[in-house]
């Protein structure tokens, strides 16, 4: 049997960083709140890390490291696709983003070259 979450989301806090820090692995990082716990989504140029969580009291802490070059994909379905739900297997730790089945051509709204 799996050992999985699955949750919907609504909210994400984007952070970037001017100066690493001591210790600062990360460029970009993106976080969000979901009903088990938080997600924090580390985006790092020079510096990977297996993902893992851990248990702070009853909610649980999603630490996600991915390439920097996968940022303005995050960034684009976080600012234009609803709903979202956030994916973590806890044996593998595979995570990913997505969204609901969606009809072909739903005909999103795009910005006109001027």
């Amino acid at each position: 049997m799996e050992n999985f979450i699955i949750e919907e989301f609504s909210f994400y806090k984007v952070f970037l960083y001017g100066r690493k820090a001591l210790g600062q692995q990360t460029d970009q990082s993106i976080h969000i709140n979901i009903p088990s716990g938080k997600v924090f989504l580390n985006f790092c140029k020079n510096f990977m890390r297996d993902n893992y969580y851990e248990e702070v009291g009853a909610k649980k802490h999603f630490h996600v490291y991915l390439r920097a070059d996968k940022y303005p994909a995050f960034i684009d379905i976080l600012r234009n696709e609803q709903p979202l739900f956030f994916y973590y297997n806890m044996d593998d730790h595979l995570m990913y983003i997505t969204t609901t089945d969606e009809p072909v051509g739903e005909n999103e709204l795009r910005v006109k070259d001027a």
